[in-house]
């Protein structure tokens, strides 16, 4: 690829090199420490970002474990022509930075008559939406880019942020702070943003008002839905997770969750408590399925109460092949519903609101989820161990 290409003596050869994480070999684990990759060059539509912070996601962890992940490996590859080989990319897709340089279609003279406080200006702390729709198909015309048919995801399908400077369409990206300002949302927490949105995208869907809710996967996304299901008026949340129950389902409780259940060695008294707590409507009335796990899968759909509502965020590694849809789905009437990233741009507004509402206090619990140690790219082996051993469930580099 372009951007990954050697320094050539040639007059782009004046640009600077940067160091970024690359994706070598889908068929072997890890990544590769890259430094003296080109500063990709802007496009006329696009943003060039200096990357302040970037957080690592469940993608992420897949991407690095790519010999054990079948979906990770058929996503990477589904734009790549037959016969073609794949082409190394830099991975990651959260973060945040400060606007190095605008292209030639995107300056003040082609938006003169947006307002200063709305337009993206060099120097401006930013965020981007990662997600890359076409912008002509139904979908896209009717409020739907998220779930574009065409959509390419930076980090998976093309270069992304692990690296200290990324190029972003300008239509992509939002607006953190004026002139740098970094008061309002702070690196830290502007890094996640993508993964917030997943979870707040989620339980709107949801519409958790009065309602019994069972989260499955306390992982970051799960946490997170757990206390944006509080603040949003569920009735009573229930959590499940297999691993690292002790840490997890105490910041659960904290979160709001009434009742946690380590699904480790099999998920009877979850069953039995929901059957009983939950006995006038024999299940919840939400299910929210945040850990791609094929038995969370299972369990979502047994304790789902007939014509309740199961929505799917997690993402299993391998195709799920032993799932009982006429009894899961069918003769009890639920609604399924699959959740891809953030509604653009519907959610980032959202988001943004209720992360600056002080009284809601959430990027303290945002806080809570991260590792407290911020990692450097030349780390990332040592990061990714951490993630992988569940040592920690969320982690920031500063490339």
């Amino acid at each position: 690829m372009r951007t990954l290409s050697q320094q050539s003596p040639n007059k782009e050869s004046t640009l600077k090199a940067m160091r970024c994480l690359v994706k070598e070999k889908l068929e072997l684990d890890g990544l590769a420490l890259k430094s003296n990759v080109q500063i990709p060059e802007v496009r006329s539509d696009e943003v060039r970002i200096k990357v302040l912070s970037t957080a690592v996601c469940g993608t992420d962890k897949s991407i690095y474990q790519s010999s054990r992940s079948e979906g990770i490996r058929l996503e990477m590859q589904r734009y790549i022509q037959k016969d073609s080989a794949y082409d190394p990319i830099i991975v990651g897709h959260e973060f945040c930075g400060i606007v190095d340089e605008l292209g030639s279609g995107v300056g003040a003279d082609r938006f003169e008559d947006v307002p200063d406080q709305l337009r993206i200006e060099v120097g401006d702390y930013v965020t981007a939406e990662m997600h890359l729709s076409c912008g002509h198909c139904s979908l896209c015309r009717t409020g739907n880019e998220h779930i574009c048919t065409r959509v390419k995801v930076k980090g998976v399908h093309l270069d992304g942020c692990f690296a200290q400077y990324v190029c972003v369409p300008y239509k992509n990206v939002i607006l953190l702070g004026k002139n740098g300002d970094q008061s309002m949302i702070p690196p830290r927490i502007g890094a996640m943003l993508d993964a917030f949105g997943n979870a707040v995208h989620t339980v709107y869907e949801a519409d958790v008002r009065g309602k019994s809710v069972a989260i499955l996967g306390a992982g970051p996304l799960g946490l997170m839905a757990t206390f944006l299901c509080r603040e949003f008026g569920a009735a009573r949340i229930y959590l499940t997770e297999a691993a690292d129950v002790e840490r997890r389902f105490a910041l659960a409780e904290e979160f709001g969750a009434e009742q946690c259940f380590d699904v480790s060695n099999g998920s009877s008294r979850l069953y039995e408590t929901i059957e009983r707590k939950e006995s006038s409507a024999n299940g919840v009335d939400v299910v929210l399925e945040m850990s791609g796990n094929p038995s969370a899968y299972r369990d979502g759909f047994r304790i789902v109460r007939n014509g309740g509502t199961v929505l799917l965020l997690g993402i299993t590694r391998r195709p799920l092949t032993d799932f009982d849809i006429a009894n899961g789905v069918i003769w009890k009437g639920v609604t399924v519903k699959g959740i891809f990233g953030r509604k653009m741009f519907d959610t980032w507004e959202t988001m943004l609101r209720l992360l600056q509402a002080p009284h809601l206090d959430l990027q303290s619990k945002l806080d809570k989820i991260l590792a407290k140690k911020i990692y450097k790219l030349d780390e990332y082996d040592k990061a990714f161990g951490v993630l992988n051993s569940g040592e920690e469930m969320k982690l920031v580099f500063e490339p």
